[in-house]
């Protein structure tokens, strides 16, 4: 009987061990391959990365910015409540702007596929919404980690040239008030 207790508890700390060691490995790589704001400032030009459509088409992001149009990018997951309550704020936006020239592109970070398709199918929106993929964020070549994003929602918006005219990133640190200040840049791009 002791020597069954024993080896029970020598599987529940191993098992313990290899979750506490992947949960610390996790948070290391996110610390430490990071990519700084700085590549995300005003002026700057787009950075392109790969993501996939729904439908599981791999994309590029050229496809889309520098082709005319503003691009709103709005970085996103499943499980974050504020990103979720912003897509009201965003069909606004889309119901707004969308003939003026804006266009609105989420990425969500998910880790979980299936959790980003429920998501998409409880909350329909209207614009092309792309998943970054397993394999870039384990690179760390995902759009999150090219665009320095550490929170979420966050928004980066681009000139129809494709460069960052709006991003949450000041010389000196995050912008205050984010979502004021891009209504704000909207309706003066837009002239409201």
């Amino acid at each position: 009987m002791k020597a069954i207790l024993c080896i029970l508890l020598i599987l529940v700390f191993a098992f313990i061990s290899l979750f506490i060691w992947d949960r610390v490995g996790f948070w290391w790589r996110e610390i430490t391959f990071k990519p700084k704001p700085e590549l995300t400032v005003i002026g700057k030009p787009f950075i392109d990365f790969e993501a996939e459509l729904p439908d599981s088409t791999v994309h590029r992001f050229s496809e889309y910015a520098g082709k005319g149009q503003y691009v709103l990018l709005d970085f996103w997951a499943s499980w974050c409540g504020p990103c979720i309550r912003s897509f009201p704020m965003l069909k606004e936006f889309h119901d707004k702007y969308h003939e003026k020239g804006l266009l609105i592109i989420g990425i969500s970070a998910d880790r979980n596929p299936a959790a980003w398709h429920y998501a998409l199918g409880q909350h329909a929106c209207p614009w092309p919404m792309l998943h970054e993929t397993i394999e870039s964020q384990q690179n760390h070549t995902s759009a999150s980690d090219l665009y320095s994003i550490s929170g979420f929602p966050t928004f980066v918006l681009l000139d129809p040239d494709g460069k960052v005219i709006f991003s949450p990133y000041e010389e000196h640190g995050y912008t205050e008030d984010e979502r004021k200040q891009l209504i704000e840049k909207l309706a003066e791009i837009f002239e409201e």
